[in-house]
């Protein structure tokens, strides 16, 4: 992201793709859903994702990511800063 002028202080949109399987038809329900991943993201970078102004969010269940062995995926959006 350095290497582009921005930094993780520019995250302006997260998406968080999650693989099922999902037992009660959502992705809620996937043993692969972890609550604390938003929270473990927001400790370890508090200035980028605090909890008075986080960056908006998206959480998609998906049937598979690009290797078998992932079970979540992050995509992390950042501005250019003026």
């Amino acid at each position: 992201m350095e290497e582009l002028g921005t930094s993780l202080d520019h995250l302006i949109k997260l998406t968080f793709f999650v693989k099922g399987p999902f037992p009660s038809g959502g992705v809620l329900s996937s043993p692969n859903f972890r609550q604390d991943v938003r929270r473990v993201l927001c400790s370890a970078l508090p200035k980028a994702l605090h909890y008075n102004n986080p960056p908006p969010s998206e959480l998609m269940g998906i049937a598979a990511l690009a290797h078998p062995d992932l079970v979540v995926e992050i995509v992390a959006v950042a501005a250019l800063p003026d």
